[in-house]
């Protein structure tokens, strides 16, 4: 009967999961759907992918849509064999992003029934880690392999839980399926942090093992742990194997070229430790808005900046110069956000609740929960120290220099996702741990009465004082004041005593701003941590008798905080018609998108940009030859909309090939550093453009875009009669700069095949594209002499074959990062396909990996069923309530 009624909790428990994932997402239940930045780009980069896809019924590989060529493995690619996919659907049933939410719920829920085989503590502990404000930042940015991982933290760590409670059929199981799911979401940055994570989890649990003489058990749970990853890695094979083998051609991977990097062997310090929380923005896990929240602000919460600027207009006159200040002012967009980040969506805003009950959980949880509670505080730690990046830069060039793969990832901030974790799950352990432990009355009440009372007391002085504390100015604050009066120096010097006290008061009520919104989320806080402690009193001086009232009126307050603070980052105004949010890339103004542009930011960005995509899809229509564009309206590096219309020398993505950004960073960043190598003018620029067979070059701006073509594009392939020879990659690359590239390839001595290659003008010879299609494109030659063929395709050393009338033959990097391949006098068809042995490899894996899966899945029930009769002494601790 007892299992019956916890069963029906359990069910009711996941249906208000359902429930609270749609109403908080309403809008889809109306026919709309989120709109999401980095979704738009990805269906601009997916498109010709898809394309062929469904023209073929094939699964494709590479598409030459963005930065002239890359594979698709981090573009969408699909698999073969995909099981661990299929499992995946299962669990994401609902409209996104409901479905995102309730994931997040379900994964947390199946960690909480497995500690403590109760649902109120599932339940709340679920809803503590899922209402974390990054989840739904990152949401609205629309990082949905990023929060996809994240959602599939907890179970997995359920099943290593139970493995090391020597529940080993069980713990198998369910780590070997989590892990296979979390892998297969695809975002290796945050399951190397979970591996940190439980890393420091292995570490604890070793030495507490050696404490208890439990070595042996210890090494067991360890090896199946492995052994669980490993078939689940199996499961992944394929987009595993693949990635790990693109890695080491992008911007993560080794570089030879070394005149602008310092870290030859990964990402740049600088660019690894650009997003760095600061020491004090850490608060915000506890305070939402104690920096400001995000860099866009709402005018609302600006009103003493807004009330002076207006202020100041009224007192100009007509003056002319000042007014022309004043607009220049005005339009300058100010932020609330003061912290150390270039800019963020929001704070990682963990709760009121949670935090406190963390902060108590440090006093009270002991005895035999005490492995826990020094893991997850570690944990924590470290997710706290390594996000402060460049802020605590010892420690954090310690890890990019020496602990393996670090370096391969950027934005350190987000390690975050480890504390925002670990701190919901001793939140929840915490409340576990006072109703249900055999500690004494009064040790309890001095926790909360001290730890509490600190607690309360630190936050006080927060609002009292914080505006004396903490200095709410940043050093852009003060850049962007100089830069206007300088400009005003300049222009007129009569005016700069005016303006110079004009900005001041406006820098003034911009801070004044800052502190309101302090204040203001700091009594939010303090009245949630109240009410926390008030309940937790209450139950412990009496007033309140029932368990389960306390356990789910804090689950409530959480709730409430959560979703509260949430609705800041992703609300209404996130959603809007299906329609546009699947046809993000409109070529006519129709009625409705007019209608919601009007009402709606998000889609008005997307109407602001029609112009510019009938042109690209007119560019498209009129000219069928293979071509790439040079959209310069654009930030061209870092949009992919061009690429849903037509290829783009352009894109937008975190894992670029390495050498293709080396071209970028040379030849279009303008660097000073690279006048000392001779790059001083746009030669470089020019030949980049025409080898890359830039057709079009797009510039103007987005409402009024022109079109310009690029007569002196070299096309898809061309014949060179000489050779320009290197030394190595600083050579290779500079190279371009000053080689006639129409007639000369630039080749490396080191890699290529034939060093005694002969080559002779012949002036009538030709080559020419024929035939088409991402994985595979057809030649024609004909010259009466050999010839080398250069391409305008990137080279890739993986997976990419070229055959000359059937015989394959090896593929040159000329020009640094395009195909070559000597060709013979005489008529030939010259055929370019990628078939990656990667994918063939990974096939195979992945087939017996699924037979494996099915054995311990299979096994487990069989096993389980066999021991079903027996007494399950899983839970911690005898429960109370």
């Amino acid at each position: 009967m007892k299992n019956k009624k916890n069963l029906l909790y359990v069910l009711v428990s996941l249906l208000l999961f359902v429930v609270i994932a749609l109403v908080y997402c309403a809008p889809v239940l109306s026919g709309k759907s989120v709109i999401q930045p980095d979704i738009v780009n990805y269906k601009g980069s997916a498109q010709e992918m898809l394309t062929y896809q469904d023209k073929t019924g094939e699964n494709v590989y590479w598409s030459d849509a963005m930065f002239g060529g890359m594979p698709t493995y981090q573009t969408g690619a699909k698999y073969s064999f995909d099981v661990i996919k299929t499992i995946d659907g299962a669990f994401r049933f609902l409209p996104r992003p409901a479905d995102y939410i309730f994931l997040l719920f379900t994964g947390f829920f199946i960690l909480g029934l497995t500690v403590f085989k109760n649902w109120k503590y599932a339940l709340v502990g679920s809803i503590f880690f899922a209402f974390g404000s990054y989840y739904f930042e990152l949401i609205a940015a629309g990082h949905n392999g990023k929060l996809h991982t994240i959602g599939y933290f907890a179970p997995l760590i359920a099943g290593i839980l139970l493995l090391y409670r020597k529940k080993y059929i069980s713990g198998f199981v369910l780590t070997t399926l989590f892990m296979g799911l979390q892998l297969q979401a695809n975002h290796i940055q945050m399951t190397f942090y979970l591996f940190l994570a439980m890393l420091i989890f292995a570490i604890v649990q070793f030495f507490d093992s050696l404490k208890k003489k439990e070595l042996p058990d210890f090494l067991k749970s360890s090896a199946l742990v492995v052994i669980a990853v490993i078939i689940a890695a199996g499961l992944n094979a394929n987009r595993l194997l693949s990635t790990y083998e693109y890695s080491k051609e992008t911007t993560r991977g080794k570089s030879e070229m070394t005149l602008l990097k310092k870290n030859s062997n990964g990402l740049d310090h600088d660019y690894i430790t650009q997003w760095s929380y600061g020491k004090l923005e850490t608060l915000n896990l506890f305070i939402p808005n104690l920096m400001g929240g995000g860099s866009q602000t709402n005018p609302d919460d600006l009103k003493n900046y807004t009330s002076k600027l207006q202020d100041t207009q009224y007192s100009l006159g007509n003056d002319e110069f000042n007014q022309q200040v004043y607009q220049a002012i005005a339009n300058q967009p100010r932020s609330a956000y003061w912290g150390d980040q270039p800019g963020t969506s929001g704070p990682a805003y963990q709760g009121a609740v949670v935090v406190f009950l963390f902060i108590i959980g440090l006093f009270m949880v002991r005895g035999k929960y005490a492995t826990y509670k020094k893991w997850l505080l570690g944990a924590t730690l470290l997710s706290i120290i390594l996000a402060w990046g460049k802020n605590l830069p010892f420690i954090t060039n310690l890890f990019i220099d020496y602990f393996p793969m670090y370096d391969k990832f950027r934005a350190v901030s987000s390690i975050l996702v480890i504390a925002e974790f670990t701190m919901p799950f001793l939140a929840i352990l915490t409340l576990y741990y006072f109703f249900n432990s055999e500690e004494s009355e009064e040790f309890k009440k001095k926790v909360l009465y001290f730890a509490g009372g600190g607690t309360v007391a630190v936050l006080i002085i927060f609002y009292l004082f914080g505006g004396m504390l903490f200095p709410f100015a940043t050093e852009s604050d003060k850049m962007m004041s100089e830069q206007f009066l300088g400009a005003i120096q300049q222009a007129n010097p009569n005016a700069v005593g005016f303006w110079d006290g004009m900005i001041k008061q406006l820098d003034e009520a911009l801070i004044e701003d800052r502190i309101q919104m302090f204040k203001s989320d700091t009594l939010r806080t303090l009245i949630f941590v109240l009410l926390t402690l008030g309940f937790l009193l209450a139950y412990q001086l009496k007033y309140i008798k029932n368990a389960t009232i306390v356990v789910l009126t804090i689950g409530a307050l959480a709730l409430i905080d959560g979703m509260t603070v949430n609705k800041r980052y992703l609300n209404e105004d996130n959603f809007v018609s299906k329609y546009i949010v699947d046809n993000p890339f409109p070529t006519e103004l129709s009625p409705r998108l007019e209608t919601e542009a009007t009402n709606n930011n998000h889609v008005a960005q997307i109407a602001y940009k029609i112009p510019l995509n009938k042109m690209l899809s007119e560019i498209s229509k009129q000219d069928k030859s293979h071509f790439r564009v040079y959209n310069t309206v654009l930030s061209t590096f870092n949009e992919a909309g061009t690429s849903y219309f037509v290829p783009s020398i352009g894109g937008y993505h975190a894992a670029k090939l390495g050498k293709y950004q080396d071209v970028v960073d040379i030849y279009f960043s303008q660097d000073p550093r690279l006048k000392q190598y001779g790059v001083k003018d746009e030669t470089g620029l020019i030949n980049v453009l025409n080898m890359m067979n830039t057709k079009y070059i797009i510039h103007g701006d987005v409402t009024q875009p022109e079109v310009q073509k690029n007569p002196t594009a070299l096309g898809s392939a061309w014949f060179t009669s000489a050779i320009k020879w290197t030394e190595n990659a600083n050579d290779e690359i500079l190279a371009i700069n000053s080689t006639p590239i129409n007639n000369t390839v630039i080749l490396r001595k080191d890699l290529v095949a034939d060093k005694n290659l002969k080559i002779a003008a012949d002036s009538t010879a030709t080559i020419q594209l024929v035939d088409y299609s991402p994985m595979k494109m057809t030649y024609k030659s004909k010259s009466n002499t050999d010839q080398i063929a250069v391409f305008s395709e990137i080279y890739y050393p993986h997976g990419w074959t070229a055959t000359i009338d059937g015989k394959e033959v090896p593929i040159e990097k000329a020009n640094y990062v395009l195909r070559a391949v000597p060709v013979s006098k005489g008529e030939h068809t010259i055929i370019f396909e990628f078939k990656p042995q990667v994918i063939s490899t990974g096939n195979m894996i992945t087939i017996i990996a699924n037979i494996l899966l099915l054995i311990v899945v299979a096994g487990g029930i069989y096993l389980s069923y066999k021991k079903c009769s027996q007494k399950d002494d899983s839970t911690l601790a005898t429960e109370k309530a």
